[in-house]
């Protein structure tokens, strides 16, 4: 885990000054065979230890964090964690490049193993945080409650929606090939 200090970063794509309290997030996101680990029953794909988990639920993300002892980020920490304090759109800078993140970009057709794109490491050296999978957070869309939030793109989206401030909607039951998890503490 990376620990991310307290104090404030620039949010949304407005760059919003907002405070968070000192976190540590994981510096990859959570893989097949870390999921495994807790819940036996899980089926790894062929060759796919190292790739993310997916197909997860904000259900089954939530129960795993619990399980090994942490938590789900919030929207807030997930975006500092990615973005650092100067308000930058792509944990790298302000500009988007390809080859620093698994995106429709990268032209790989589905995940890669956690870390495969180093040079698209944030400012606290959290990796992956562009494109690979979009990563359940502990956020709501609205007050209604009805939808989960995601972040960070995937492999299955373009530039627009690896920016650090992107976001996914999803019934917290949603089961989607490009959604997967990290987590905080």
């Amino acid at each position: 885990m990376i620990d991310i200090p307290e104090g404030d970063y620039k949010s949304g794509p407005s760059k919003k000054t907002v405070k968070v309290q000192k976190f540590s997030i994981d510096t990859y996101e959570v893989t097949n065979a870390e999921y495994k680990e807790v819940n036996k029953e899980f089926t790894i794909p062929a060759g796919k230890e190292k790739h993310p988990v997916a197909e997860i639920s904000y259900f089954d993300a939530e129960a795993y964090c619990k399980a090994v002892g942490k938590r789900l980020p919030t929207m807030e920490e997930w975006e500092k964690a990615a973005r650092g304090t100067d308000g930058r759109n792509y944990p790298w800078g302000n500009s988007f490049e390809k080859g620093r993140a698994n995106t429709l970009e990268a032209e790989k057709n589905g995940t890669m193993p956690v870390g495969s794109f180093p040079k698209g490491k944030s400012p606290y050296g959290v990796m992956d945080m562009a494109g690979n999978l979009w990563e359940w957070v502990n956020a709501w869309d609205s007050a209604e409650k009805k939808y989960r939030i995601s972040m960070g793109g995937s492999y299955f989206d373009d530039e627009e929606n690896a920016r650090v401030f992107a976001i996914l909607k999803s019934i917290p039951d949603d089961q989607h090939e490009y959604v997967g998890f990290r987590c905080a503490k």
